[in-house]
């Protein structure tokens, strides 16, 4: 387990998941992500003055908890207009979250409301942004990822844009001073598969899960 601090209030902790860990975790995602309606999809996303039909930039997604919209920008209880109600997030994600909190990132009170998990294949990235679609804007994004390594581009401290590798089997945090940072993700790199994810990715392959607190509980 390596740490990296690439700047303020951004860690990377490498190798945090063991092989075993990741295969049981992969295996439980792709089985609820074949569900029709609460599983894997590729929605369109919101029409903007560049793009009147934009498509969601990764081969599929879901959520966990609360549902994120693509089109809306925001939060909802329900996944579609069927008042359909996303999968729950366990018990047992809630205490991962928690745990890797109180490891390498010191917070008072965490309240993890939404997972978004993105598939990843070789054609995939995702352009610069900023995660600000949450009313909470300091509490910490957690990310977990698997399969495959990509490019991780992210803004430092004199608002520069600097890249890092984010390997398999792995986990970010952004939060604080770091919260509103732009960041994206570039290529992903051939032959990095990760122990424990063979079973369920290609090369060039990865999923991707954040955890997010939408909410301010002050």
């Amino acid at each position: 387990m390596r740490v990296l601090t690439p700047r303020s209030d951004f860690v990377i902790v490498e190798d945090y998941f063991s092989a075993t860990q990741a295969a049981e975790l992969l295996d439980w995602l792709i089985k609820i992500g074949q569900d029709p309606i609460r599983g894997f999809q590729h929605p369109d996303l919101k029409p903007n003055r560049f793009h009147k039909r934009p498509k969601y930039p990764v081969k599929k997604f879901m959520c966990l908890g609360l549902y994120w919209s693509p089109l809306e920008y925001n939060y909802s209880p329900y996944v579609s207009a069927q008042e359909i109600k996303p999968f729950p997030i366990p018990n047992s994600l809630k205490e991962l979250v928690l745990n890797i909190l109180q490891e390498h990132y010191p917070w008072k009170e965490y309240s993890p409301e939404t997972v978004l998990v993105n598939y990843y294949t070789k054609d995939s990235s995702m352009g610069l942004h900023v995660d600000k679609d949450e009313e909470d804007q300091i509490a910490p994004i957690i990310g977990l990822n698997f399969g495959s390594t990509c490019r991780f581009l992210f803004e430092d401290e004199q608002g520069e844009m600097r890249e890092i590798k984010i390997p398999g089997n792995c986990v970010y945090i952004f939060g604080r001073k770091a919260r509103l940072m732009r960041h994206g993700l570039g290529s992903i790199y051939s032959k990095t598969l990760s122990p424990g994810s063979e079973t369920y990715l290609d090369n060039k392959e990865r999923i991707n899960l954040t955890i997010r607190q939408v909410f301010s509980h002050k």
